[in-house]
C-alpha cells in the first residue's frame, strides 16, 4: 500500500491511523498542495509517487514474482 498525503484533502487521517488500519504501508509521501482531486490538481506529483513506489529500487518494485515491468 502506498499513501500520498495532500493537505487540502476533505478529511485528513493521521498517518498512524493509516498504518494501523491498512497494515502494510510501504510508501508514503507528503505534498505541499493539492487535495481530494490530486490526480487533477497535482498530476505530476502523483505520477512521481507511483514511479518512486513501483520503479526500480522502490518498495513495491517486483511485487509480481518473475515480472519487473521492464522488457528483457
Amino acid at each position: 500500500m502506498g499513501v500520498s498525503y495532500f493537505p487540502a484533502e476533505a478529511v485528513i487521517v493521521p498517518k498512524s491511523w493509516m498504518r494501523a488500519l491498512v497494515g502494510n504501508v510501504v510508501f508514503e509521501a507528503d505534498h505541499e498542495s493539492g487535495g481530494h482531486f490530486a490526480a487533477y490538481e497535482r498530476p505530476e506529483e502523483l505520477v512521481g509517487d507511483l514511479r518512486k513506489m513501483f520503479g526500480r529500487g522502490g518498495p513495491a518494485f517486483g511485487v509480481v514474482p518473475g515480472l519487473t515491468g521492464y522488457a528483457s
